[in-house]
């Protein structure tokens, strides 16, 4: 692997800003539309996660590429696009989707996708082509980022993975899209089985990716959803991570960039929040975010099992303006949904709310470094 890879382009300051400001507009206005969508393309995977399964649920009749540029062009708003999965990469049309993205998506900032990067190959050619396609359209054109997800040092990761050599593929990943320049975040989900083992992993990826910076490392604690990880029967993998999350966070620094401030103002939050402390910051499920499912059914986010209609039976500028959406839009304002932090939603309210973000955050900063001191 390449120790000495080419540096990556300057992000896309510009863009980055006009992203937290669109999303900050969410504050004082609601928009016609969403302007984050999470887009869940597949539910295959070729790995056995633990703590997801994903890969034990029925696959249906997937969204087509025609029918996800159908959708995106009813989102006019649209500025930030997450797809994920189930393993995108398994998805034989992928190339062909992101040319519904780019096609379609005309007013998107940031695209960003997941994978566990065992199709190495694949996933660095079709990321180099969705780049240069993003970069074509000129102006704010869209930034592209990547997260390879990564649970552990090598014989953990694989265990948690349930597959051998799924380590290796994914730091592989990582570094080639490194090498071509392209964003790359690597992700872990904290969970019974590794949340002790912070220190060793982040060891273990200093050692196969020693580029990476600590900012570049994004800690999730796991989250409960029967209709997008099919894991509702295993909270018991679900363990205080407090402890690790502040760790984490004062081991990043200082963020210099907005990307990094946003990935500092979740840790500090969720940590608090894993301690038992209430959000205190509104969700932007339904008010400026959404999910849609692999077979195109429309859903507050990728937690809360409510189910609002198909987008390829409705349309989304009427569903979103419809009653059973302002009905389950005041019963998530009311925690019906029980309340979470996830990185998917968390982001969106924290731009979305940025008095009540610093309300919170700074108090729980100073928390936090008075507890690093008293060690």
């Amino acid at each position: 692997m390449s120790s000495t890879p080419p540096p990556l382009a300057s992000p896309g300051v510009r863009a980055r800003a006009k992203l937290v400001t669109a999303l900050a507009q969410t504050w004082w206005r609601r928009p016609a539309g969403p302007t984050r969508v999470v887009l869940d393309l597949t539910r295959r995977c070729n790995l056995r996660c633990a703590m997801c399964h994903t890969w034990s649920q029925p696959v249906a009749h997937e969204l087509t590429p025609a029918e996800i540029g159908a959708f995106l062009r009813q989102c006019p708003e649209l500025v930030w696009l997450d797809l994920t999965g189930g393993e995108p990469f398994l998805r034989s049309d992928i190339g062909a989707v992101f040319d519904a993205v780019v096609t379609h998506a005309r007013a998107l900032l940031v695209l960003h996708f997941q994978s566990n990067g065992w199709f190495t190959a694949r996933v660095l050619d079709e990321s180099s082509r969705l780049r240069e396609r993003l970069r074509a359209r000129g102006g704010d054109a869209g930034e592209l980022i990547v997260t390879i997800s990564v649970d552990g040092p090598a014989a953990l990761h694989d265990r948690i993975r349930g597959r051998p050599g799924s380590f290796a593929r994914a730091v592989a990943t990582a570094d080639g899209l490194r090498a071509r320049g392209i964003d790359v975040h690597v992700g872990t989900t904290l969970t019974r089985h590794n949340a002790g083992e912070l220190e060793a992993t982040w060891a273990a990826l200093r050692e196969a990716l020693p580029w990476l910076e600590r900012r570049r490392w994004h800690l999730n604690a796991m989250q409960l959803s029967q209709h997008f990880y099919g894991n509702a029967a295993l909270a018991e993998l679900r363990v205080p991570v407090a402890a690790a999350l502040r760790r984490h966070a004062i081991a990043r620094g200082v963020p210099h960039s907005l990307t990094e401030l946003m990935e500092s103002l979740y840790v500090v939050n969720l940590a608090a929040i894993e301690r038992g402390e209430p959000a205190g910051i509104r969700c932007q499920a339904l008010r400026s975010t959404v999910f849609v499912s692999p077979e195109g059914e429309l859903l507050p986010c990728h937690i809360y099992d409510r189910p609002l209609g198909n987008v390829r039976e409705h349309d989304l500028r009427a569903l979103w303006r419809s009653e059973h959406v302002r009905r389950v839009r005041a019963d998530i304002d009311r925690l019906a949904c029980g309340g979470c932090f996830s990185a998917c939603e968390a982001y969106p309210a924290l731009a979305g709310a940025p008095l009540a973000t610093l309300r919170r955050t700074v108090p729980r900063t100073l928390a936090l470094l008075r507890r690093d001191g008293d060690g």
